[in-house]
């Protein structure tokens, strides 16, 4: 699109239009695109479609020059652009559809098509989009031919400020030549050479010399109808010295730039150089380029000033009656007004003074009646301009303030809700930190009432220990040696009667106990329980002795008595080891069996059924890590690891 822009802004603004490619060329792209269209649409693949329709139209309106084929397609999907997803394609769609009417001269509607194009794009906030500014220079074009001066040069001021923005040079020069020519055709000279220094400023780059050459002709018209020839002739001397290698516009900038060569250096008596750039004009024209209006216009000045130079009286009225019969329908007053001073000028030259007096007067009428309505649009535009800063900075400041007020209270309110933050933490902290207290000393009386139940427990056994051993099994042990003495047959039954005292004393608090430690104590135990069970039972003690407080190590003797019992009850087991290790951070005493297993979640759900409560709770009383492993028909191996230092 942008390639083909700079193409139409050569035509817009010097009034001429484009060759198209080749009709079946052109047709068949036509073709290929519109079915793609037709396809996407009828299964309702709307961004797809949109996508095909862009490039139709882009080939319709630049290439085939059908532009009502453009508007009807655009104008029909425009109820399905709602559904469209992919911004940058419906802002492509604005254009073209805007482009399309414009050519069609619906410029009011135009108008309304990029008004609602612009207020898109402006909700999407996305200013790098080549299409925003287009936009705003379309509706510059559009407002211009509507005769609306003051709003398009506010498009083509938003235009130069959304190209600067995307730092694209050549379409902002391009802007700055429509706004100097908007100023141009309303006679606001010292405001068009504003713009124009602008370009002429601008470094040699080999896409700017169009843009250039453009301004140079422009400059020229402007030094014509202010009476400065030797600015005039400085102008055309640049236009004509430019060079440009874009094969596409660069023989429209050379056939303008030789009829202005022409007429100029003919006005100004400069023969040589007037025949020289006429005779290279005869080169290149040909036939169909003279149909076209504005092109005609342009090569008629040229011949009749060109005729009149040489003498040519006949041929230069002709020439200058044609060209101003091709413009008396036209809005444009500097072409009209070039063509009555050439008529006054031929009849002045042809000795004729009532018709070049006529000619003058329609001259100098149409000139002082535009100048008089510039004064208006420029004090218009001044006032507009200054209303508009005015209602600016009043509306500047009106943000300042709500902004400043929004402020403050983002502050209050950013005040009041820390506030609240800080209150609500420190409430939560506060809850936390009690709940905490409150579990830690629910914990600690747990802990102290199980260890003093604990105790409490051992001391009850110790003290039945003690009078089963010392008084029953005293009195029982005399009962037998007095039977022994009498030789009575019942001292056998007596017997199995002593030790099962003895044997209840035992399990109940291990007679010697304090004496003997924990370690023999253990070997005891095993051999007891080997004595009156099938299964194998053996020690692995890799350490001589144990540095242990009697409380904690009563608790792990008691653990290993467990361990054991449930060996016998539950394991089925042919094998049982017990195993004392000690490193140095810790006491390791492992009982391991080869019985039937168990699931260890599943039993640790249930831990009455195998005593593994009281070992848990066990542990967490003397703060020892108790690790069970067991697999079903892979025995268990139960791990009682006691930190020395926690001793």
């Amino acid at each position: 699109m942008k390639h083909h822009y700079l193409v139409f802004f050569v035509y817009f603004f010097l009034g001429i239009s484009a060759d198209a490619q080749s009709i079946a060329q052109v047709n068949l792209q036509a073709k290929q695109f519109q079915d793609a269209y037709n396809q996407a649409l009828n299964q309702q693949e709307y961004d797809e479609a949109l996508v095909h329709l862009n490039a139709l139209s882009d080939l319709l309106i630049y290439q085939a020059i059908d532009h009502q084929r453009s508007y009807s397609l655009l104008r029909d999907f425009k109820p399905y652009l709602k559904f469209c997803q992919t911004p940058k394609q419906r802002a492509n769609f604005y254009i073209n559809y805007a482009e399309s009417a414009t050519y069609n001269q619906y410029y009011k509607e135009a108008m309304q098509i990029l008004e609602e194009g612009i207020s898109y794009m402006e909700k999407e906030q996305d200013s790098s989009w080549y299409a925003f500014g287009y936009a705003y220079l379309k509706a510059a074009e559009n407002t211009n031919r509507l005769n609306r001066f003051t709003e398009s040069a506010t498009y083509f001021q938003k235009a130069e400020s959304l190209f600067s923005h995307q730092q694209d040079s050549l379409m902002l020069l391009w802007t700055k030549s429509g706004l100097s020519t908007l100023f141009s055709s309303f006679a606001l000279y010292d405001k068009a050479a504003k713009e124009r220094e602008f370009i002429f400023n601008m470094p040699k780059k080999p896409g700017f010399a169009q843009v250039k050459a453009v301004a140079h002709l422009r400059a020229a018209t402007d030094a014509f109808f202010q009476n400065q020839p030797q600015k005039e002739l400085y102008h055309i001397e640049q236009a004509l010295k430019t060079e440009n290698n874009q094969a596409d516009i660069k023989e429209i900038v050379r056939l303008i730039s030789l009829t202005f060569a022409t007429a100029i250096y003919a006005r100004n008596q400069q023969k040589d150089k007037a025949n020289h750039y006429f005779k290279e004009l005869q080169t290149q024209f040909s036939e169909h380029k003279l149909q076209t209006p504005f092109i005609n216009s342009y090569y008629r000045l040229a011949q009749s000033r060109h005729a009149l130079v040489n003498n040519q009286i006949d041929l230069a009225i002709s020439s200058a009656h044609d060209l101003l019969e091709s413009l008396e329908n036209t809005d444009d007053w500097q072409h009209l007004a070039r063509a009555y001073w050439l008529l006054a000028n031929i009849y002045e030259e042809n000795q004729q003074t009532p018709k070049a007096l006529y000619y003058l007067k329609r001259y100098t009428h149409l000139k002082d009646s535009v100048n008089v309505a510039a004064s208006r649009r420029q004090f218009a535009f001044v006032q507009t301009q200054f209303e508009t800063k005015k209602k600016d900075l009043a509306l500047k400041q009106k943000n300042q303030a709500i902004e400043l007020l929004h402020a403050k209270n983002r502050i209050v309110n950013q005040r009041l809700l820390l506030l609240g933050i800080i209150s609500l933490f420190g409430f939560v902290f506060l809850y936390i930190w009690r709940q905490r207290l409150y579990a830690q000393r629910k914990e600690r009386l747990q802990k102290e009432f199980a260890h003093n139940l604990v105790h409490q427990l051992e001391d009850e056994r110790k003290r039945i220990a003690g009078e089963l051993h010392d008084s029953v099994g005293q009195n029982l042990l005399l009962v037998k040696n007095k039977l022994l003495l009498k030789k009575q047959q019942e001292h056998q039954l007596l017997e199995e009667s002593i030790q099962e005292v003895r044997s209840m004393s035992q399990r109940l608090h291990p007679f010697q106990f304090e004496k003997l430690g924990l370690l023999t104590s253990i070997k005891h135990t095993v051999e007891r329980f080997q004595k009156n069970s099938s299964i194998y039972y053996s020690t692995l003690i890799e350490t001589q002795h144990i540095n242990l407080k009697k409380e904690k190590a009563i608790f792990i003797f008691r653990m290993i008595q467990e361990c054991l019992n449930n060996v016998v009850k539950h394991s089925q087991a042919s094998a049982c080891q017990v195993r004392i290790q000690e490193t140095s951070e810790t006491y390791i005493f492992s009982i391991k069996d080869n019985g039937l297993g168990f699931e260890v979640s599943q039993q640790m759900q249930k831990l009455d059924s195998l005593g593994l409560k009281n070992l848990k709770e066990r542990a967490v009383l003397i703060e020892a890590k108790l690790k069970i492993r067991s697999r079903r028909e892979k025995g268990t191996h139960i791990s009682i690891i006691l930190n020395k230092h926690a001793n």
